[in-house]
């Protein structure tokens, strides 16, 4: 080597050297870009411009993994100076780090003297014109869920700053972390589900350091929403989302139905495009199929030939409009109407059970299974073993296999407060929820659920169909849920670790289960309806597992919150805030509204709740007017009135339409339900309490109930010992006994009967 070449490798050796050890900003961001290069992560930054190019300013983020931040110092080319808890520094590689990025150490809050010396720094360096950055959540979170805001901003202002810019910044990933600490505080190694692994950073716009913590955690959480409103890298239609699954996992079995043969990927995938070919044949109208319009019903309890049915149809280019086979045959009937159905797929042998008289438009699957020939099987059998999956689904759906936000699914809302509409949910909208969902299950490659809940209901359809279907949990079906012996000796003999149930369902289950038969379950999540005390506390005492409450609605996907520990390790052991259903998932934002100005209200006070995300549905079929009413700047009028705490907790009080206006306060019916059955430990739906006019108080609570012995004297005194207000509290003569209470096939209440109940037949 020559004495300049020498030379010239000296100096770049000493550059490389200086970079290391001087800028270790420059150091990160060069390792991510040869990351990116190599196709491991991708980096998705938006609204860099906010953050100032000059002169003092804060970051504030949430934070979800060991590396936030370098994904903060690949937003800026100036030097960031992090503000980093002293428990972090507890960890010696974690240590190395810290110092190596030059973070400044947060002192506990039992240090007084140091905490002084820490505000004293802080203010210097803003003073300097520093770019400082702090996770105001005081710790990482396991599930990517926004933790409470503790800021102390104002005490960082310099003296002569009266205001220094404070940017939030939303940090996200699809897969939650790589990296996380277990019980034993040893690192533990999440392998990537995923790769390139990609990574979200979203910027807003500059807010006042005087913002209220809670303020500042909410307009993170409405960045996150924001920001799952496009696509997702990498993200395609449910059924090429499970074709891509099928091709790389042939032999493992997405569905089962209970004591049958387990049917594998590659196997349904091969039904399901076969399925479609016929579809096509039966409703060869492929020119709606491109405009979104082609529904074709689906009639069918929970099993595998519904999923392949279900799976058949959006191969075909079409849409399924799921049918509640429990809702009556006038009710399915204005369903057909509604989303124009001309074809319902359901099966002979289902209605001989369900004593249902064909309608019309039904074709049998015992008869279209008899019209696909040996040839016809050969052939597509080898086109999906030899064609790429792409080209294989791009040439079986031509027109829907891109479109992430095509239609893909017609789902009925219950009609618990009239007809059902017809809610359209797009294939970016499932997604959305479900990638939500996964994020804070601690997901095991293991896991296996109960199929219980019917796929026509938006619960059963995300958590018993479209999620095993992305992510490859095996789900064994229960084709009647109610069959509680059955469903109970399915848990124990299939090991199922996951439960998605109503709380009518597990109190069916809790009257049948015998010891070891919950043995494997992990995690037990109920929704639709209020949870009573009762059955929680029963069903805890029989298992030892918790029953965790969650919220949603069809219009929604239809998970909103769960209300799951905050950490991985008590999940199913501990639940979040006691009588809440939980923190909106990650990606999703909740606020909470005055009914009447719109306005935004604090943390404990009860108003509308709106929801916003990529789970908000496209709209009511045919009826722009509805969805006009419900849908307005991104946000779902949920129709729920709620409260938020400080840690962004979401408490229930009830239905807008189920208060009534005692006295000038607004009294939830729900409830006062929920308090009465508490007292009765009733196993069945025996209450229902509904509002009728009163001439001195405006309205007054009337209780309708079935129990014909019920002693309603000692009732009211167990009420008034329990210190509900007054209000709340109905009048001796107000109760009025019924045969039975209306319900739905669902189990909820019909509201429309309830309306009418008791009231002589000229006010109906």
């Amino acid at each position: 080597m020559n004495l300049t070449a020498y030379v010239v490798l000296q100096v770049v050796v000493t550059a490389i050297v200086f970079i290391l050890i001087l800028r270790p900003d420059w150091t990160c961001k060069l390792i991510i870009q040869l990351l990116r290069a190599v196709r491991l992560l991708t980096v998705h930054i938006e609204g860099k411009n906010n953050i100032p190019a000059k002169g003092p300013a804060i970051l504030v983020a949430n934070h979800i993994s060991f590396f936030d931040a370098i994904w903060i110092v690949m937003c800026t080319p100036r030097r960031v100076r992090f503000l980093v808890h002293q428990d972090f520094f507890r960890f010696w590689l974690m240590r190395l780090f810290l110092r190596y990025m030059g973070a400044v150490q947060v002192p506990g809050i039992r240090r007084p003297k140091a905490m002084k010396d820490f505000f004293l720094d802080i203010r210097k360096r803003l003073g300097k014109g520093e770019l400082i950055c702090f996770f105001p959540e005081g710790g990482i979170s396991d599930s990517g869920i926004i933790l409470q805001f503790k800021t102390g901003l104002t005490e960082m202002l310099p003296e002569g700053y009266e205001d220094i810019p404070v940017v939030p910044i939303r940090l996200g990933s699809l897969w939650g972390r790589i990296i996380s600490l277990d019980e034993k505080h040893k690192f533990r190694f999440h392998a990537p589900r995923r790769i390139p692994i990609p990574i979200l950073v979203n910027i807003g716009q500059v807010m006042s350091i005087k913002t209220p913590p809670f303020a500042l955690r909410q307009r993170i959480s409405e960045l996150g929403a924001e920001a799952e409103l496009k696509p997702f890298p990498g993200e395609h239609p449910l059924h090429l989302t499970f074709a891509i699954h099928a091709k790389q996992h042939p032999f493992k079995p997405p569905f089962k139905d209970f004591e049958s043969k387990e049917v594998s990927n590659f196997s349904l995938l091969v039904r399901a495009i076969l399925f479609s070919k016929i579809i096509r044949r039966l409703d060869p109208n492929t020119e709606d199929s491109a405009r979104g319009e082609s529904h074709v019903g689906v009639f069918l309890p929970n099993c595998t030939a519904q999923a392949m049915t279900l799976l058949g149809v959006m191969f075909a280019d079409k849409i399924p409009a799921v049918l509640n086979y429990t809702s009556g045959r006038d009710t399915i009937r204005k369903a057909v109407e509604k989303a124009n159905v001309k074809l319902i797929l359901t099966s002979r042998a289902f209605l001989i059970k369900l004593n249902f008289e064909p309608m019309p438009e039904m074709i049998m699957l015992e008869d279209l299974v008899k019209q696909i020939d040996k040839k016809e099987k050969i052939i597509t059998v080898l086109q999906t073993l030899l064609i790429p999956t792409k080209l294989l689904i791009r040439m079986t759906s031509p027109f829907s296999h891109r479109d992430v936000f095509r239609t893909a699914v017609v789902l009925f809302s219950s009609g618990s407060s009239g007809m059902p509409k017809a809610v359209e949910l797009s294939h970016h909208n499932i997604t959305s929820d479900i990638l939500s969902f996964w994020r804070i299950l601690n997901w095991k490659t293991s896991d296996r659920m109960i199929g219980n809940l019917p796929l026509f209901h938006a619960f059963g359809f995300t958590v018993c169909f479209a999620f095993p279907m992305i992510s490859g949990t095996t789900t064994v079906y229960l084709t009647n849920p109610l069959e509680a012996e059955r469903a109970c000796r399915l848990i124990r003999n299939e090991k199922i670790t996951m439960m998605m149930a109503t709380p009518t369902f597990l109190q069916t289950y809790i009257r049948k289960i015998k010891p070891h038969d919950f043995d494997s379950l992990r995690l037990v999540i109920t929704g639709a309806e209020k949870l009573r005390r009762d059955i929680f506390d029963s069903f805890l005492a029989k298992t030892g597992l918790v029953i965790v409450e969650g919220f949603g609605c069809t219009e929604l996907s239809p998970i909103v919150s769960i209300n799951l520990s905050r950490s991985f390790f008590n999940l199913g052991k501990e639940c979040g805030a006691k009588n809440s259903v939980g923190v909106a998932l990650p990606g999703i934002h909740v606020k909470i509204v005055d009914p009447d100005t719109g306005e935004e209200l604090a943390p404990g006070k009860p108003g509308l709740l709106m929801v916003k995300g990529g789970l908000v549905m496209k709209g009511y079929l045919g009826d722009p007017e509805q969805t006009a009413a419900v849908l307005k700047d991104g946000f779902y009028n949920t129709g729920d009135i709620a409260y938020l705490n400080e840690d962004g907790y979401i408490f229930i009080t009830g239905r807008l339409s189920r208060f009534s206006k005692i006295a000038g306060e607004m009294v939830p019916h729900e409830l006062v339900e929920y308090s009465i059955n508490e007292v009765l430990h009733a196993e069945d739906r025996c209450i229902a309490v509904a509002g009728r006019p009163d001439e001195r108080r405006g309205e007054k609570l009337v209780v309708f109930y079935s129990i014909k012995d019920l002693d309603i004297a000692g009732l009211i005194a167990e009420l008034r010992k329990r210190n509900l207000p007054n209000l709340w509290i109905p009048k001796a003569e107000d109760f009025i006994f019924v045969e039975k209470i209306p319900l739905l096939g669902s189990g909820k209440l019909d509201l429309q009967k309830l309306k009418t109940l008791g009231l002589p037949e000229e006010k109906k």
